[in-house]
């Protein structure tokens, strides 16, 4: 079996200072658990101070895709839309 790797952009529904961006990653960094390894989050520059996450993933072909990390992240405070960007296989 294979990994499926993905990059997921999470975007916040408004500008949000560095200790909220922190915040928001530190959340990320707790709700991914195995068997979905996290890769890179990375804080990106979007638009006139808008700032989104870019969060890179793992996850093994046999636990059902992307959609249910999505949905966790989901559910991250000031979180307003979760987009899977880029998919690819190993």
């Amino acid at each position: 079996m294979g990994e499926v790797i993905a990059l997921i952009r999470l975007m916040p529904g408004s500008v949000l200072s560095d200790e909220e961006m922190d915040k928001i990653e530190s959340s990320v960094k707790e709700l991914i658990k195995k068997p979905v390894r996290l890769g890179k989050v990375e804080i990106k520059n979007v638009a006139f101070g808008l700032r989104g996450l870019d969060v890179t993933v793992a996850v093994p072909d046999s636990e059902g895709g992307i959609d249910p990390v999505v949905d966790v992240l989901s559910t991250i405070e000031k979180v307003e839309s979760v987009e899977v960007v880029d998919v690819g296989r190993i």
